[in-house]
């Protein structure tokens, strides 16, 4: 089993074209960079999920750039319908395989990618290319889950990743937001309530609801076996890592 690589928030590789950190986003999870593995969903995500909904059933829920988490299990589990996205098909193989179910796979172009989903279509997970997404593919959504997204996409491709979020934005369509109060040199991305403001203030409330502290390094690695437990391995002489992240959580939601 070739060894499992860490990097540091802001020190990852990150080259000048598109096309290019598409790659490296796929280089690493080739590394294990992202292979980590959620036995329970985001706790504020269960904290404030009904205040951020006003308590509405049978959603229709986006999760972008989701990578393994359960909180798409979670949410379908609810009751509502959720469509995670990702570049990597190891991601969809590895969620399908701990949420229990045989997916249909299916070609999608639009994406140069493919769709993983279950049989009743309330659980999809679209490998691909994401700033290719639009409301052609899934209409518009209820609820936006954006735990770490924005602030993982490179400055330079933002612009192209909110094009597809404001697209997809239900007339009565909320949005929780994630990410980190520690400042990197790079990726994963603060932002202050200023900026959030002037990306989504012109169609959203924008309002602080809470921060709490992430371990990424206490989470699992690896895969899992087929009752969707982790499969732990560690190295021999593999010392634990400790860095722990502030994720500050913000409530939006878009004006009638």
């Amino acid at each position: 089993m070739p060894k499992r690589e860490r990097v540091k928030p802001g020190k990852w590789h990150v080259s000048e074209t598109p096309e290019g950190r598409i790659q490296d986003w796929l280089t690493a999870w080739d590394k294990g960079h992202w292979d980590f593995v959620y036995l329970k969903p985001s706790p504020n995500l269960v904290k404030y999920f009904d205040k951020v909904t006003e308590g509405r059933k049978g959603l229709k829920i986006l999760v972008p750039h989701c990578a393994t988490t359960y909180d798409l299990i979670w949410l379908c589990e609810q009751g509502h319908s959720v469509v995670g996205t990702d570049l990597a098909e190891s991601a969809a193989q590895r969620i399908f395989k701990q949420y229990k179910k045989k997916p249909v796979i299916e070609d999608v172009p639009r994406i140069a990618g493919k769709l993983y989903k279950n049989d009743t279509g309330t659980f999809k997970f679209y490998v691909g290319n994401f700033f290719l997404f639009n409301e052609d593919l899934e209409g518009t959504f209820d609820f936006i889950w954006d735990s770490k997204a924005m602030c993982a996409v490179d400055v330079r491709d933002r612009h192209d990743y909110l094009k597809v979020i404001r697209r997809v934005m239900g007339p009565r369509c909320t949005m929780m937001l994630e990410f980190p109060k520690n400042i990197f040199p790079g990726a994963p991305y603060h932002f202050t309530e200023e900026q959030l403001k002037d990306i989504y203030g012109d169609i959203c409330d924008v309002e602080y609801q809470d921060q709490y502290e992430f371990e990424p390094y206490k989470t699992f690695h690896g895969d899992m076996d087929e009752e969707g437990q982790p499969l732990m391995e560690k190295e021999e002489g593999e010392e634990e890592e400790s860095i722990v992240i502030v994720l500050l959580n913000y409530y939006l939601k878009k004006r009638e």
